[in-house]
């Protein structure tokens, strides 16, 4: 009787099981299916709202806009429930609840099959940084360095262990930086306590001091050997430096002799605190040919189309006219031919230039690349004013980098300037003399924080150049400008960039000369400065009456420079990626953002003109593309009317050119 007993349990359990085989089965099939996402229930939170889950979750409920974009994320996926609460999990953990878990599951909704998405959150205690302490074997002068890099956990900031694995790494650095790369960190976080302040305790062991061993080369065959060794910050018997590796194979890259180099410790480890290195490298070929081609930005127009030829030599002996001590090898000498064309309006051809470099890349046994170049332009018509304009000159230049971020240039420059066959929109008194030798001092300086070049979510740029004609140097103008430009990037919320750029410039002449050439001065207007006008129209004009009895006004340059620009970009609505005939896969490469943008400024005779009242205004949107080589930008702008630009009869204007403006 008893084994019957048993039997018939054993018969229940078998149906039960096959039943639920049969629905988990069935539900496997249906979420095979991809299901539509109707809807979606998030229970358990209190201290995180629905709509700031729902906003992070990869899962979205369907809306016209996204079934026209055919956005995957409707339905459900493979990796829906993964990325959903990794996404979840992110949102809690950086807001200090360090014990919440979560769990998501689905459900059928049987009046069409559509899933209902079901999330259950367990939230815990939410922490804050409580007091850091540092313990441990490293050296003393390590003590406030580890603490600077700790104190980044500002206390009273909700406790996030992604920031403090960071931080952790970051110490790591500074040990592996300062010759101590086996270091082992290790930390925890005091959640015992009924206080939300949790202490973190960061264990230091630095383990021993490290130095550089033997340093060998592979792969340099043409180039002399120490144009690689020269660009190592790797030596031998120096304390070890993470910083000095990867900055060595930075050096390496920008030498141009390498397309391949990577510096790496040997396989065989026969002294654990002093290391060989193997560098190896792949040769450019030591001649040249290039051709280049494709749309550029340009100072003066929305866009042009760039063409250019060059041909060379990058390692030429030049030892017998070198000192031996700075003879370094790899000097480059290389001929090029650029050739710029306007598109839209009015194309022509607006540049063409010939060009003899010689190149040096250490100067005096300084890593400092000096150039010396000779350059001739044929006779072509200006593309600021109506003359014909030729020029010849010789130039030698330098440039220093400090650090990552500052970047100078100096040099001097010999141009000899003829211009001719003046239009009517041109006075005379502006061209002192027809012929002109100009003589120049320059230079520049540049720091640049920004993440990223093409779209910069955060950090600043700065520029300053500074030419000076004449003076001591002689020539036949005296004239200096002074340029400068400041631009801030941040994020203001999600997926939202505040960009804002102050500029501004000085054109003086001094000693003999009583002003600055028209082709020299400063120019406003267009898709770089302020946008809603026509290229470089903005700013002191001059009136002449055509043949026809029409009044003309034609820009004339100014002294004084003043802009600011402030503009909100955010990645825009996919629209690109629905178009047929496989052109929305090809977009999908190419993310599109989109612009709105405000822009105040104008051109100056005087430091005084430069008042509110005095400058123009103008505000617009615009559509990004952001292809491989930067953003293909489309803006459109109109410009508030004032007493100051009454002259101009467009109100609005198109701008089509690549790169932001600032």
């Amino acid at each position: 009787m008893r084994n019957i007993k048993y039997i018939i349990l054993l018969i229940l359990i078998l149906a039960a099981a096959s039943e639920l085989y049969a629905v988990d089965k069935a539900k496997l099939r249906w979420i095979r299916k991809k299901p539509a996402i109707d809807s979606i229930v998030i229970n358990g939170n209190e201290a995180i709202s629905d709509n700031d889950i729902k906003g992070r979750m990869y899962s979205r409920t369907g809306n016209l806009l996204r079934k026209i974009k055919k956005d995957r994320r409707i339905k459900i996926q493979r990796e829906t429930i993964s990325r959903d609460t990794l996404e979840i999990k992110y949102l809690y953990l950086t807001n200090g609840f360090l014990s919440m878990t979560v769990s998501e599951t689905f459900h059928m909704l049987p009046k069409d099959s559509a899933a209902m998405i079901w999330i259950n959150i367990s939230e815990g205690r939410k922490f804050q940084y409580g007091e850091k302490i540092i313990s441990g074997k490293y050296e003393e002068k390590f003590d406030w360095p580890l603490k600077k890099i700790a104190n980044k956990l500002k206390e009273g900031e909700p406790a996030n262990p992604i920031r403090i694995r960071q931080v952790v790494f970051d110490m790591k650095t500074e040990l592996a930086n300062q010759g101590y790369p086996y270091s082992v960190i290790t930390y925890d976080i005091d959640t015992t306590a009924s206080s939300p302040d949790a202490n973190i305790v960061f264990n230091v062991n630095s383990d021993s001091l490290v130095h550089f061993g033997q340093i060998s080369v592979e792969g340099i065959n043409h180039f002399p050997l120490n144009a690689g060794l020269r660009e190592l910050k790797v030596k031998t018997g120096e304390v070890y430096s993470r910083k000095a590796i990867l900055d060595s194979q930075k050096r390496l890259f920008e030498s141009g002799y390498f397309t391949f180099s990577q510096l790496n410790q040997a396989d065989s480890l026969t002294d654990r605190l002093k290391p060989d290195f193997i560098l190896t490298v792949r040769e450019r070929k030591q001649g040249f040919i290039s051709v280049t081609t494709g749309a550029g930005q340009s100072t003066v127009k929305d866009l042009q189309w760039d063409f250019n030829l060059g041909m060379g030599k990058r390692d030429v002996d030049f030892t017998p006219f070198m000192i031996p001590k700075f003879n370094n090898g790899g000097h480059r000498i290389a001929a090029y031919a650029d050739y710029s064309f306007s598109v839209g309006s009015n194309s022509r051809l607006i540049t063409h230039r010939y060009r003899f470099r010689y190149t040096t890349p250490w100067t005096l046994g300084i890593r400092m690349p000096l150039s010396l170049t000779f350059e001739w332009e044929p006779p072509i018509r200006s593309q600021l004013n109506e003359f014909t304009i030729r020029k010849w000159g010789i130039s030698a230049k330098t440039q220093k980098w400090f650090g990552d971020e500052i970047r100078t240039t100096t040099g001097l420059e010999y141009n000899n300037v003829k211009t001719s066959e003046f239009g009517e929109g041109v006075n005379p008194q502006d061209i002192q003399d027809s012929l002109s030798v100009r003589r120049k001092l320059f230079g520049t300086f540049r720091l640049d924080s920004r993440d990223n070049i093409f779209i910069p979510r955060t950090g600043q740029l700065t520029d300053i150049s500074l030419d000076i004609y004449g003076g001591i140097l002689g020539g036949e103008d005296n004239f200096y400008k002074l340029e400068t430009a400041w631009s801030t990037y941040q994020p203001v919320w999600p997926g939202w960039i505040y960009a804002v750029r102050f500029k501004g410039g000085i054109a003086k002449a001094f000693g003999v000369s009583e002003s600055v050439p028209i082709e020299e001065r400063l120019y406003l207007g267009g898709a770089n400065t302020i946008r809603g006008f026509t290229e470089n129209t903005l700013g002191p004009f001059q009136t002449d009456i055509s043949n026809e009895g029409d009044t003309i006004f034609t820009a004339k340059g100014a002294n004084y420079t003043f802009i600011v620009n402030q503009e909100f970009r955010w990645k825009t609505i996919q629209v690109l990626n629905v178009l047929p005939l496989g052109l929305g896969s090809l977009f999908k490469q190419f993310p599109q953002w989109q612009s709105i943008f405000f822009d105040a400024g104008n051109g100056f005779e005087t430091a005084s003109e430069i008042k509110l009242d005095q400058l123009a205004f103008a505000y617009g949107t615009g559509f990004q593309i952001m292809s491989p080589a930067g953003p293909i930008r489309i803006d459109y702008a109109r410009r508030i009317k004032t007493d100051r630009t009454d002259i101009y009869k467009v109100d609005s204007r198109w701008h089509f050119t690549i790169l932001y403006a600032f």
